[in-house]
């Protein structure tokens, strides 16, 4: 847990859960061109990056790991692909330091971000005008005697 320090005034204090400056951080990362949300599946564990996606995990996803007011934070994201990875990468980074202390007044000491997931532009941009890739129906067997039609 933070523990923030208010400038002198009205005696208090003031604390920021982890779990909210986890969640400050993960919704700066999706201000960001190129990056994008993305639901981990099975067939993420079976493709390429097998044995680096967990079944059912989200993207972005956030690690904050604090010491009194030193804040570390791990970022795993997903980027559309095509893009300048090393620099979106670095502009997600920015943002998020940028963002966690407009918000808390604690500026991060370290933000660690790792690229999980290459999602290729046009999926991202099916997902964003509402359509859903649905299975195919099953074929219906042709019972005997039948004449298909």
């Amino acid at each position: 847990m933070a523990e923030l320090t208010a400038p002198a005034g009205p005696a208090g204090t003031l604390t920021i859960e982890d779990r909210v400056i986890e969640r400050i951080a993960t919704r700066a990362v999706l201000d960001i061109p190129g990056a994008t949300r993305h639901q981990g599946t099975v067939g993420s564990l079976l493709g390429s990056t097998a044995g680096r996606s967990i079944l059912g995990t989200d993207l972005p996803r956030t690690t904050l790991r604090s010491s009194g007011t030193a804040l570390r934070i791990s970022l795993d994201i997903a980027l559309v692909w095509p893009c300048a990875v090393a620099d979106v990468s670095r502009r997600t980074r920015d943002h998020v330091i940028d963002e966690v202390e407009r918000l808390t007044g604690t500026r991060p000491v370290r933000v660690d971000v790792t690229v999980c997931q290459l999602v290729p532009r046009g999926e991202v941009q099916r997902r964003k005008s509402g359509f859903i890739d649905l299975p195919a129906p099953p074929e219906q067997p042709v019972s005997e005697g039948a004449v298909p039609s």
